[in-house]
């Protein structure tokens, strides 16, 4: 009677896991969508980028613990003073994106008048003449872009170039030297003169600093996010959960091209595998590559390296919600990976304790897809030349 009992409560727990993971795998079957947002990771990256790579290498937000009081840069907030413009176009420029190599004193600064995160959004969206200032100087770098090509819109690596373009056909475009200085949080610029190719002249100057975020000692703190950076202009993607254990990432790009609705559409897939393990959903990516082959003297070498990520999940109200963390430096060499990051992020030599990439990714069993607004064609070459629009192809 009792191996009889016992023989029935084994059978029964058997019977309710197997139950229980089929149930599992078949509330998480199906293709889900998520909009790809504007964000601290994405911007800046192109259509070909965002679809040649998995969904979570654009969607997660990092967590930073330091053991003093620290404050990070904020890239994609207003910043503090403003670059201004004066003459026929009138404006101030206060949103800013740069980096310096402290090694080679290189830089790059890209500034705007305009917010990273609603640019052209909302009722007032073409009220404002649109400003664009670059900045760069490779010292000693190689050449890493096109020469100079008006009709294309794109300049040599190292040219300075400014311009302004308004709703109403008013437009400046000048490619010159232009003298500023840059420490990596603030941007001078003395006041100098401009001159176009229509020998129209402008005048900029001023200084602009980055926003802070407050990071203090010992408190878990995001230093990038993504919730709530919102873009009708990044695309989406869905992801098809199949039976048979396959998983397909689908990234879609629209792009308006004329009035008459011709479109130019980008779609791009990665192709994993999944599987359940321990309340889990484990995504398995084989990519092929080729490499030097160091161990045996000169040649080149050839196999497939495998990227894993085990995701928590949930389903609440029909959504599907996907949850990951990973230590970006939890090995051997963490001293100097914390050494780095924290010359990367300007934060204290030894403050840096812990930086953790976190994945919360939501999902809805709901189509997305928002296609990027139509420009006119000199709008168009000012925004192929701004890093938040580089998806433009």
């Amino acid at each position: 009677m009792k191996k009889s009992l016992l023989f029935s409560i084994i059978s029964l727990a058997l019977f309710v896991s197997c139950e229980e993971d089929v149930s599992s795998r078949d509330e998480v079957v199906g293709v889900w969508y998520m909009p790809q947002s504007l964000n601290r990771v994405s911007v800046g990256a192109s259509a070909d980028q965002l679809g040649g790579y998995s969904l979570n290498a654009w969607n997660y937000s990092l967590m930073v613990t330091t053991n003093t009081d620290q404050k990070f840069v904020d890239q994609m907030s207003e910043g503090i003073g403003a670059i201004s413009v004066s003459g026929y176009i009138n404006g101030d420029m206060t949103y800013m994106q740069g980096w310096k190599d402290e090694d080679f004193g290189s830089s790059h600064v890209y500034v705007s008048n305009y917010n990273w995160f609603s640019m052209f959004e909302g009722p007032n969206q073409d009220s404002e003449t649109f400003l664009g200032l670059n900045l760069n100087n490779y010292n000693g770098g190689e050449n890493m872009g096109d020469p100079f090509d008006s009709d294309s819109g794109f300049y040599g690596y190292d040219d300075d170039h400014f311009s302004a373009y308004g709703t109403d056909g008013l437009y400046f475009d000048a490619v010159q030297q232009i003298e500023y200085t840059f420490d990596g949080r603030s941007l001078t610029v003395p006041t100098q003169e401009l001159t176009d190719f229509q020998d129209s002249t402008l005048t900029i100057g001023g200084t602009l600093s980055y926003s802070m975020i407050d990071v203090p000692a010992n408190i878990p703190t995001k230093i990038m996010g993504y919730d709530g950076d919102i873009s009708s202009d990044y695309g989406s993607w869905e992801i098809h959960i199949k039976e048979d254990g396959s998983w397909v990432e689908v990234f879609r790009f629209e792009e308006p091209q004329d009035q008459d609705g011709w479109t130019n559409v980008f779609v791009d897939s990665t192709v994993a595998e999944w599987e359940m393990k321990d309340d889990q959903i484990v995504v398995t990516y084989k990519y092929d590559d080729f490499w030097p082959d160091a161990g045996g003297g000169p040649g080149i070498g050839q196999g497939t390296w495998i990227y894993q990520v085990a995701y928590t999940y949930e389903v609440i109200n029909g959504n599907l919600k996907l949850l990951n963390e990973f230590n970006m430096c939890g090995d051997e060499f963490e001293r100097f990976c914390l050494e780095m990051l924290e010359n990367e992020y300007q934060l204290d030599r030894g403050s840096l304790e812990e930086i953790k990439m976190v994945w919360e990714l939501e999902f809805t069993k709901t189509p997305n897809l928002r296609k990027m607004r139509l420009y006119s064609e000199p709008m168009r070459k000012a925004l192929a030349r701004h890093p938040l629009y580089k998806i433009q192809k």
